[in-house]
């Protein structure tokens, strides 16, 4: 969580202490005979009743606020990194932010997420870059960290799991380099995306969590499929992967390049960064997917 972020939450509290702690001293009596819960519809449970309400109300002025600061951080940042809101309505939100990086098209979004299961999660904001392709990729690619994991509700995608097995299913590559677990449906795309520019833009990326090259989806889809056909042959008790869960989960679509970073980024120049990163994958994706395979 950043520093401003707790400040909010530290707010929120704050706010709250203030409200109960003046339910309590009416409560006990210290503001009579000015105050007492007597003048109070439904006494001291009608005005606890209220206390809540207000407590609420306030939380929602706080969060809104926040929301609005960050919105306004967000846009501050896309301009500075060139890109403009998708939306031109003037909105002070969070909206995409899109632009020309290095002759290719490019947007940018963030969202928060509750991570860590209902109970005692906590929210992490996710900042993702999408860049277009020329057109729908035949091939896809895959990329996540060691020990990185994408939760899909149903079902995880387990990036070591993948590159542990996914060699073993038909028509794929699993490839280590560092701390990068790269998944294509070729050699040539695996190798490319994780050397030269678009290798140093991944090892750049700040708290990776999920990259989806071209036809991604259908690269966790065929893994998936094949883990469950290896653990029906088997004989497995072990549950099936959840297929569609985890290709929903699967950000972007065969159209696009589709970086996602757990991590806010509200400076204009890490988000230029950010987004010619993303640009160098896809420029990389396509040079090596549109020339004919090696022999051999």
């Amino acid at each position: 969580m950043s520093l401003q972020g707790a400040l909010y939450r530290a707010a929120m509290a704050v706010w709250m202490v203030l409200v109960f702690g003046a339910w309590i001293y009416v409560d006990l009596g210290y503001t009579e005979p000015f105050l007492s819960f007597s003048d109070v519809p439904g006494g001291s449970m009608g005005a606890f009743v209220g206390a809540m309400g207000v407590t609420v109300a306030g939380w929602v002025l706080i969060s809104s606020v926040q929301q609005r600061r960050e919105g306004v951080a967000w846009q501050e940042a896309g301009r500075r990194a060139g890109l403009r809101p998708a939306d031109d309505s003037g909105s002070t939100s969070a909206p995409a932010l899109t632009g020309t990086v290095n002759g290719r098209t490019i947007t940018a979004r963030y969202d928060k997420r509750k991570m860590g299961g209902a109970e005692g999660g906590t929210w992490v904001t996710f900042t993702s870059g999408e860049a277009e392709l020329a057109g729908p990729a035949d091939e896809g690619v895959v990329v996540g960290t060691a020990g990185g994991r994408v939760d899909a509700g149903i079902g995880t995608l387990d990036f070591d799991e993948m590159a542990d097995t996914a060699s073993a299913a038909e028509g794929l590559v699993a490839v280590e380099r560092g701390d990068l677990i790269l998944v294509g449906t070729s050699t040539e795309a695996v190798e490319a995306v994780s050397s030269g520019l678009s290798g140093d833009a991944l090892r750049a990326i700040r708290d990776l969590s999920v990259v989806s090259i071209g036809d991604a989806s259908g690269v966790v889809a065929r893994w998936a499929e094949a883990r469950n056909e290896e653990m029906e042959g088997r004989g497995s008790s072990l549950a099936e992967y959840p297929v569609d869960n985890l290709v929903e989960r699967v950000p972007g679509d065969a159209t696009t390049v589709t970086v996602e970073t757990k991590s806010s980024i509200r400076d204009g120049e890490v988000l230029r960064r950010f987004a010619e990163g993303v640009v160098a994958i896809a420029d990389a994706f396509e040079e090596a997917t549109a020339r004919p395979p090696s022999s051999g």
